[in-house]
């Protein structure tokens, strides 16, 4: 006959260790995974194009960490291709732009027409419609990617 020895004082905290920690590896066993990121989640889609305003908001949004893409804005509208271009960025940048002018400093001014727009259900995330000169127009775009926290995700270890 084996006789059992008593459990000593010196073994409690492993036991209390060892069950704690086989709990939590339990708990995590059982969470469901993130979907996976394929890159959309970190794009804009920004209409193909050389003005001037253009190429200063696409400098903005490359700024700030933003992959982009150009999508031909006619196209689209002809084909309704939203779902397609949401599997590729997660948002569009609309825009129309006309030069008026120039500021008394001499920078270029614009009467415009700009939106973000997310892809996937056609949510317009925030508008600007103004006559500025090209820093104005800029800085309240840029108020209005901070004012709606657009900003690229993070993703990695705990995001």
């Amino acid at each position: 006959m084996s006789v059992q020895k008593p459990m000593t004082l010196r073994k409690i905290p492993s036991i209390a260790l060892a069950i704690t920690l086989y709990g939590m590896l339990s708990a995590c066993a059982g969470a469901p995974l993130p979907p996976a990121d394929n890159g959309a989640s970190r794009a804009v889609a920004v209409p193909a194009g050389d003005g001037l305003l253009l190429e200063r908001l696409r400098a903005s949004l490359r700024a700030r960490g933003w992959a982009l893409m150009s999508y031909d804005a006619n196209a689209l509208e002809q084909n309704r291709a939203y779902n397609g271009l949401a599997r590729q960025a997660k948002y569009r940048l609309t825009l129309s732009e006309d030069r008026i002018g120039n500021c008394q400093d001499g920078m270029p001014s614009f009467l415009y027409n700009a939106a973000v727009i997310e892809n996937l259900n056609g949510h317009v995330v925030f508008a600007l419609t103004g006559a500025n000169c090209l820093d104005t127009t800029i800085s309240r775009f840029e108020a209005g990617l901070d004012r709606n926290d657009l900003q690229v995700p993070r993703i990695g270890a705990g995001g």
